[in-house]
């Protein structure tokens, strides 16, 4: 049995519980209603000494970071990494790593300022310039999508899952975005999905 651990809502945790749901996985969820900067699971130190979430367990298997996770359960339960040519699987991870480095150091600072911290400790100017770079990096993934479908061989999969999140929570910022079709036009398949809505619609806080 693989057991998760980490809040609902995530946006780590939230790759991890959608790729489990697409991939028809049964899983233990600790900590699912948790609170930020908490994990209510009585010695979580031993199994993450970060103190952060997700962690999965899988039969003993320790593993943390998120899209570690979610290339692992694609690994180890389809056969995308085989079907795949390996320059196609690279540019797929390439798009998994742009959302955790480049949109995560934009994101982050208009998320925070916008709708974790009270108005008072709001720091415009610094949410302001991260918009102005964030949608300039939606706008390179825009136009990476004009020709596809999804991500990896049109077909939806882990990539389409580690940034659909990124754009779940882009797309629920108080913030003005540019008209980007392509980005609309993808994001409206994912959206629908039926383990996005029990996933990820709703989570925004």
């Amino acid at each position: 049995m693989i057991q998760l651990y980490g809040r609902r809502n995530s946006i780590n945790v939230q790759k991890v519980s959608w790729a489990l749901c697409e991939l028809s996985i049964e899983f233990k969820w600790h900590d699912e209603h948790g609170k930020f900067g908490t994990v209510n699971v009585e010695n979580y130190d031993k199994l993450n000494p970060q103190l952060i979430v997700p962690t999965l367990d899988h039969n003993g298997t320790i593993i943390n970071q998120s899209n570690s996770i979610v290339r692992y359960l694609y690994r180890k339960y389809t056969d995308v990494y085989e079907i795949s040519k390996a320059e196609d699987i690279a540019i797929a991870e390439q798009w998994m790593e742009f959302q955790a480095t480049d949109l995560q150091l934009n994101m982050t600072p208009i998320f925070w300022g916008l709708v974790r911290n009270p108005p008072e400790d709001r720091d415009q100017e610094l949410i302001d310039r991260n918009v102005v770079l964030l949608n300039k990096k939606f706008e390179i993934f825009d136009n990476f999508l004009s020709d596809r479908e999804y991500i990896l061989n049109n077909s939806f999969g882990m990539s389409d899952i580690i940034m659909g999140v990124a754009s779940y929570r882009y797309n629920s910022l108080p913030i003005e975005r540019p008209n980007l079709t392509n980005l609309k036009l993808w994001y409206d398949k994912i959206s629908k999905r039926d383990c996005f809505n029990k996933n990820i619609f709703g989570t925004f806080s």
